[in-house]
């Protein structure tokens, strides 16, 4: 993956600019949590005292349960679903942690937007939790003098910063920049790979034709031969294409020879220089030079035509030996 990021550079670096800029909008658009704390304790009953100055036995069964009973069941009451969308309604935060540090001492934390929302609403839930201490103590009927009661240590005005948000933002921010510039570093390399491959398949049967018609030029003027009759053509040696030299019979002289030394038969000399058209038939040349044989002529256009590479005579000999 590194090789790849390293290689493809130009996708990869800007693709990682653009996350370095959405991480650095992100830690300044974002803004801090406030978290405020506060703290709320169990009063046991007064009790009553008798005449002898005694104290009279407690009638309360939550004090009989102990604190513990109670501060579980006030937990439940204040952090129902309802409580909290009445808390949000109000204009509070919903996010709220209620422990019970040590029997019998509450802890409130609230988290919000801003440092007065984080103060307030640990306020509500203090009253929250002593109004439910006291709800549930009224429906056993207990008297005032034992009814268990609450004292608020502290009202979460101390206030703090919290930069995690922060932080979680940038990460994911960051996180997901990498992954988009991974997948898409990877997905245009394979694209760039596949229409490589494919280029590459398309110039093969080109090259091979190109070879074939550089091959099949003519000897004499540099033309090429089409290359649907270069696959079939047989090239020889122009002396093999002559006939030997007959001898006359007795009695009859030898059959007198052109002027400039060739025939229009098989005899020596150079044969008859042939061009190939665009059909793939191929005629002499009218005017300039003997005529062709006329079974050339006559050849149908899928035979194959045994033709010399170039014109006789003893320079175009010389010549075909060294090539």
């Amino acid at each position: 993956m590194t090789k790849l990021l390293f290689r493809r550079w130009y996708l990869s670096l800007p693709m990682l600019l653009v996350t370095l800029v959405l991480v650095g909008v992100a830690a300044v658009t974002v803004k801090p949590d406030y978290s405020a704390v506060g703290h709320i304790q169990f009063i046991p009953p007064v009790g009553t005292t008798a005449k002898d100055g005694s104290k009279n036995p407690i009638d309360n069964p939550w004090w009989e349960l102990g604190y513990e009973a109670l501060a579980n069941a006030t937990v439940i009451d204040v952090t129902k679903k309802s409580v909290l969308e009445d808390m949000v309604k109000d204009g509070l935060s919903d996010n709220i942690t209620v422990t019970i540090d040590q029997v019998p001492l509450f802890g409130i934390e609230a988290v919000g937007d801003s440092p007065e929302q984080a103060t307030q609403t640990v306020q509500y839930v203090q009253k929250a939790i002593a109004d439910a201490v006291a709800r549930r103590q009224e429906t056993l009927r207990v008297t005032k003098s034992q009814t268990i009661t609450m004292l608020e240590l502290d009202d979460g005005s101390e206030v703090t910063v919290k930069n995690s948000k922060i932080m979680r933002v940038m990460v994911v921010a960051g996180g997901l920049g990498l992954l988009l510039t991974a997948g898409f570093t990877i997905g245009v390399d394979a694209l760039l790979r596949a229409r490589a491959r494919r280029r590459n398949e398309d110039d093969e049967p080109e090259t091979v034709g190109s070879a074939v018609g550089a091959a099949s030029l003519d000897g004499r003027n540099g033309t090429s031969v089409p290359p649907s009759f270069e696959a079939t053509q047989t090239v020889i040696h122009p002396r093999a294409t002559q006939s030997p030299r007959s001898t006359p019979a007795p009695g009859k002289s030898e059959p007198a020879r052109p002027a400039n030394g060739n025939n229009n038969g098989n005899g020596g000399g150079a044969p008859a220089q042939r061009r190939g058209s665009s059909d793939g038939t191929y005629r002499s040349n009218q005017g300039s030079g003997p005529a062709a044989d006329p079974r050339l002529e006559q050849a149908p256009a899928d035979a194959t035509i045994v033709l010399p590479p170039w014109g006789g005579g003893k320079r175009d000999d010389k010549k075909a030996e060294r090539r």
